[in-house]
């Protein structure tokens, strides 16, 4: 009878220690199966606070604004290439007292800022030193018999710059944009011949230093014109700058 209780009892622990070694033995199958779910736990619901919804639609705000403000500041380094820089060292000017004999002119004390560079030549010699470029001006003048000479700024071959009207007053040459352009006038005859590297490179100086000095509108347009013949090799030479507009331009 002893005997009978107690293989009874040794059968129920093999029984239960079976059980429980095929109960271990699937849990250990099933978390091999799904190891990620067995070590997170699974979030069933996600509450929204309203607090956090409006920081993260502020952040996403943020970062479009911040983004629209790049894509623009591209957009003017990439507009402010096609202006010259500010010039380096200031512009080495004869000032028209220095050359004109006439009686001096009555110019307003304020500058006007200039929409149109116009470029043309003086049909006239070249001349290289500054002696003989003063000579030429003065010849100029009497022979045209006016108190001054209608641009605002002369360019020689060994690149001085001349002032005539200067910044104070527009020229007269050209009517149709008498009070809104600025006149540089390269001194002798381009028909048939180019300007020089030095006068290409003052004509650059020029505009750099219009452009510092608020001389000159930062979307103003350069061309050519002629006064008694095109001047063809000048226009070809500047027509590659900046601002240069060919459709204005005589040809």
């Amino acid at each position: 009878m002893v005997e009978l209780e107690l293989d009874d009892l040794y059968c129920n622990h093999e029984s239960r220690h079976n059980l429980h070694r095929i109960d271990n033995e699937e849990r250990e199958r099933a978390s091999e199966d799904t190891p990620l779910l067995q070590r997170f736990p699974q979030i069933t619901n996600l509450d929204r606070n309203p607090v956090t919804t409006a920081i993260v639609s502020l952040l996403l705000i943020i970062l479009i604004a911040g983004v629209i403000i790049g894509i623009y500041l591209l957009i003017l380094q990439n507009n402010s290439e096609n202006i010259l820089p500010p010039v380096d060292t200031p512009l080495q000017i004869v000032n028209r007292l220095q050359w004109d004999r006439g009686e001096e002119l009555s110019l307003s004390s304020q500058q006007f800022r200039a929409k149109e560079l116009i470029v043309v030549q003086t049909d006239s010699d070249q001349c290289y030193i500054v002696d003989s470029c003063i000579m030429l001006l003065r010849n100029m003048q009497a022979t045209r018999g006016e108190r001054s000479l209608p641009y605002n700024f002369l360019l020689s071959s060994n690149g001085e710059i001349y002032e005539a009207l200067g910044w104070h007053s527009p020229s007269p040459l050209f009517p149709e944009y008498n009070s809104t352009a600025l006149v540089l006038a390269f001194i002798g005859n381009f028909t048939e011949v180019t300007p020089n590297s030095v006068q290409i490179e003052q004509t650059k100086n020029f505009i750099a230093a219009s452009l510092s000095g608020q001389h000159l509108d930062p979307s103003f347009e350069m061309f050519g014109k002629k006064t008694k013949e095109i001047p063809k090799y000048l226009i070809l030479s500047l027509e590659t700058l900046p601002r240069w507009s060919s459709v204005l331009s005589d040809t």
